[in-house]
């Protein structure tokens, strides 16, 4: 564990005034489940439907779908799920919904158990889910040649951080202003969008990187 990510971490829990390491490790299975609602495809549109191709790669989140089912029922998905695109997970494609809608089998669609609502904040799941150390144990697992998917099974195995609501507060804040700047090009020269984009990462990493006991 780096010292500059204990500096961070503590940095985090005493402005919170929260006790450092009062954390645990949860299984994904534990905490989050796969959608298994459904939405009538007349319900959906070219905002709220979400397919694999209109999500982008390298988690910049998504656009408008130029295909949309209008017949049968596909997976829904709730403002807040978190949605990841399963085939070719190399190609980090995330999105946390700010809408209502659907989706089909080729986006997963992670739900908050009900008993775990008021102890995870979506947008920090949203935040561990689009970390490096995520992304490699998807790509890890992944199975397929040309056309590789996610094992969804094994996903589910992955194990997040449960800080407390504060430090998790605290760590989207600091996430959310560095998205804020790397996303508005109108606030930087391209070169300067490429640095802010490269500190970002680094603090993204260092900030989700909890550490574990031996």
């Amino acid at each position: 564990m780096s010292k500059r990510y204990l500096t961070l971490l503590k940095e985090a829990a005493d402005i919170v005034g929260v006790k450092l390491f009062g954390f645990e490790w949860k299984k994904l299975k534990d905490i989050t489940q796969y959608s298994s609602k459904r939405v009538s495809a007349g319900l959906l549109n070219a905002e709220n439907y979400v397919g694999v191709e209109n999500l982008l790669k390298d988690k910049l989140g998504k656009v408008d779908s130029s295909y949309v089912p209008n017949t049968g029922n596909l997976i829904a998905f709730k403002k807040d799920d978190v949605l990841i695109g399963n085939i070719r997970p190399y190609l980090r494609k995330i999105w946390i919904a700010n809408v209502d809608g659907g989706t089909n089998g080729d986006v997963l669609v992670f739900c908050i158990k009900d008993d775990f609502k008021n102890m995870i904040i979506p947008r920090f799941l949203y935040k561990t889910l689009s970390s490096e150390s995520f992304f490699e144990y998807d790509i890890k697992f992944s199975k397929g040649a040309k056309m590789p998917r996610g094992d969804k099974n094994k996903i589910m195995e992955y194990e997040v951080p449960l800080p407390s609501l504060p430090v998790q507060e605290y760590i989207v804040s600091i996430l959310d202003k560095f998205d804020a700047l790397i996303n508005d090009i109108s606030q930087g020269l391209p070169k300067e969008i490429e640095l802010r984009q490269k500190q970002y990462e680094y603090y993204r990493e260092r900030l989700m990187d909890f550490p574990r006991k031996n």
